[in-house]
């Protein structure tokens, strides 16, 4: 007896055919081997069925107990061959589609709330001199390139792993990239070969091995075509059930007739505040003409509505961006003008060795 067609449509769904043992994409050049052979009592099951290509079918097959020679593949060993290369298939579908939600299906999408769960930025120093609590709304702005998104997927990676739901408004990118920044991010693994589908075998590895990966259920992305106006946004945070909520950014938000960026400001402190929502929101200041110290400042902003409702300002700049010479590509500087006891208050991040390091300094201005 063969397998049913419901087993094999689900084992070659799980592999994406893909041999089990070799790991290679044969596509139609696929056998479904019993494990434990139906001579011995086997069943055809998926749990006793492991997908091989042909050379890998040929190879076990060809094992001969009365004259062995090399090492027989056991039972034990095919079944963790097959999990492994489940698991990696799995969460390549994990990556693309599963935390992808539309924005009418968000109500109570997260249950049993812990109020009293602390959100952290990501980085020992900003603990210390900057902390969050639930309810704030934390305006994170600069100009194009200061890397304000990376900045906001290092902190969701932070919260999700250590139990806080998040539920992130994708307006400026795509969700499935969204998810492979905070993902690789997580696991050290370049995002930009998962969005190219160029990732290797060790670099999914260290993806399912890593501790994002197990809490990937903390994370929902919500696409651009479903947040149509402001109110869907402030519907999420009051329905939603997490304890963050990212608007990214908040340049592509339409405003509901009658609303003016005051008025929004004015209704989302108000949600997150009555639901303990700690909402983060991305914004990027228009460059100004050139200066002697290009670091964004608040009067960059078109008015002080975008900014004065907020409980944490943070301006983000990336001074390889424009200092000539600059040593650390990767420096950057958080910029804190409002939420901390003495503001302004710099924080650079610095990663030369691909470790961040925070420290902080006196704003000498």
């Amino acid at each position: 007896m063969g397998f049913p067609i419901s087993v094999a449509d689900e084992v070659l769904v799980r592999c994406g055919r893909h041999c089990c043992l070799c790991g290679k994409y044969v596509g139609q050049k696929i056998e479904l081997h019993h494990i434990k052979q139906a001579a011995d009592g086997g069943e055809d099951t998926a749990d006793n069925c492991i997908p091989l290509c042909f050379d890998g079918h040929a190879e076990i097959k060809a094992y001969n107990p009365h004259h062995p020679k090399g090492r027989k593949i056991t039972e034990k060993e095919l079944r963790g061959h097959r999990d492994k290369c489940y698991e990696k298939y799995s969460l390549k579908n994990k990556v693309s589609d599963e935390p992808i939600l539309k924005a009418e299906k968000t109500k109570g999408i997260f249950s049993h709330r812990d109020i009293t769960q602390q959100i952290c930025w990501g980085y020992p120093e900003q603990e210390k001199v900057c902390p969050i609590f639930p309810g704030n709304i934390v305006l994170v702005a600069g100009y194009t390139g200061a890397k304000k998104s990376a900045y906001l997927h290092h902190i969701v990676n932070q919260n999700i792993r250590s139990g806080n739901r998040v539920v992130y408004c994708c307006i400026k990118d795509k969700p499935f990239d969204v998810s492979a920044e905070i993902i690789g991010e997580g696991a050290n693994v370049n995002a930009e070969c998962i969005k190219r589908g160029i990732a290797t075998d060790e670099d999914w590895e260290k993806l399912a091995s890593s501790p994002i990966y197990a809490n990937l259920k903390n994370l929902a992305l919500i696409p651009y075509d479903e947040l149509s106006n402001s109110n869907k946004i402030l519907n999420i945070i009051e329905n939603s059930g997490a304890e963050i909520v990212v608007i990214d950014d908040f340049n592509g938000v339409l405003l509901d007739d009658g609303d003016s960026v005051e008025h929004f400001f004015y209704k989302l402190r108000n949600v997150a505040a009555k639901n303990k929502t700690t909402v983060f929101v991305v914004y990027t200041l228009n460059m100004p003409k050139q200066r002697v110290d290009m670091r964004p400042m608040l009067r960059d902003f078109p008015s002080d509505s975008y900014y004065r409702l907020f409980d944490i300002v943070q301006l983000l700049y990336k001074p390889s961006f424009f200092v000539s010479g600059e040593v650390n590509e990767e420096r950057l500087e958080i910029i804190i003008v409002k939420g901390t006891l003495k503001v302004p208050y710099v924080i650079e991040l610095s990663a030369p060795d691909g470790t961040i390091g925070v420290y902080a300094k006196k704003d000498e201005n």
